[in-house]
């Protein structure tokens, strides 16, 4: 536990920080949070076994393959959990079930510390006067406004917590003082808590799929979600049901569950992933690059983003990605050198 907290100490520290801010800003008690969070540990483990089996068995299967792939596995498991695996996975599953916790929560209070949704009307016109007054979901329509095309884009844009929470795994697996695992981890953090609690109660917004329930007048996007309903006959869209579940336990104030678009998250985190996985073998990058301009393109074509929450989001990532590149590659190279001196004391211990 205690090499595992070193370890990971920087993206820990930035959670608690984050948790003691919330706190201040928002209804949430401690005594509340720390109920919830054998609940949110238990699906950590689920996801973590899950994923590590699946990894296991496509490395067997594709990389190692071994006369008995089931064996394999459960000795791999074994090295991982000898290695440290644990130690290093207990501290992060705690702080990451906070994180999941007070992230929900601040989300749907936004409104609350906002005072109300505000910048959808700024937001669309901002819009339209960085694309020559014309909507970007004008702009891509004929491109992009055929319902197989909009149900690929659907699908993509469905697949990226599994992409997302996959990179999370993959670096949160890597040993101690791995070049890039704090980096990443520590974005993440941030990326979550300074975009998606932070600026998204500054610049407080529902997005287009939501434009009219929030400003008065004639809604712009309506042909939009007109178009959208009409491809859902021939192709389900998971986009329609999900935003529809999403306004109904807004209005129903249910704890848990809120409305945000500015800054994306979805492409915040795309853009981060890729740039994770940028020394990785060029066909995962161009995976990553793809899924990314896809999630682009499907944020607002499925009415969830205006351009210029996209266009935010990338900054900010950018920002937060050249900014703690330094101070990560310090840390792991600190976690390297003190789990290389530890591992020397071992080995001269009689």
């Amino acid at each position: 536990m205690r090499i595992g907290l070193l370890t990971d100490a920087p993206a820990i520290g930035l959670v608690a920080l984050y948790t003691a801010c919330a706190l201040l800003a928002t209804r949430e008690s401690l005594a509340d949070i720390l109920v919830r969070v054998p609940d949110r540990l238990a699906v950590f483990i689920m996801m973590a076994a899950i994923t590590a089996t699946a990894i296991g068995a496509l490395r067997c299967f594709f990389v190692t393959k071994p006369a008995s792939p089931i064996r394999r596995m459960a000795s791999d498991a074994g090295a991982a959990l000898r290695g440290g695996w644990l130690e290093r996975w207990a501290p992060v599953a705690l702080a990451g079930s906070v994180l999941m916790i007070v992230f929900a929560d601040a989300k749907t209070d936004i409104p609350l510390m906002a005072g109300g949704f505000l910048w959808d009307a700024t937001f669309q016109r901002l819009d339209l006067a960085l694309h020559g007054g014309t909507a970007p979901w004008e702009l891509l329509q004929p491109i992009l406004g055929y319902p197989f095309v909009t149900f690929v884009l659907n699908l993509n844009y469905s697949l990226w917590f599994t992409l997302m929470w996959g990179m999370f795994f993959f670096h949160h697996s890597q040993p101690g003082g791995t070049a890039g695992r704090t980096r990443f981890l520590a974005s993440f953090v941030l990326l979550w808590t300074v975009g998606g609690t932070l600026l998204a109660t500054v610049f407080s917004s529902v997005g287009p799929c939501y434009y009219g329930h929030v400003v008065d007048g004639a809604d712009p996007y309506l042909p939009l979600m007109e178009y959208l309903r009409q491809a859902d006959a021939q192709f389900p869209l998971m986009a329609l049901d999900l935003q529809e579940m999403l306004w109904a336990v807004h209005r129903a104030g249910i704890e848990g569950y809120g409305i945000s678009a500015m800054p994306s998250l979805h492409n915040a985190m795309a853009l981060l992933m890729l740039l994770a996985a940028w020394k990785l073998h060029r066909w995962v990058r161009a995976a990553f690059a793809l899924h990314l301009v896809m999630v682009f393109l499907g944020s607002i074509h499925l009415g969830w983003h205006y351009a210029v929450d996209a266009y935010l989001s990338f900054a900010l990532t950018l920002a937060i990605w050249f900014g703690l590149g330094p101070i990560g590659d310090r840390w792991d190279r600190f976690v390297a050198e003190r789990r290389t001196r530890e591992a020397r004391h071992a080995t001269a211990a009689p």
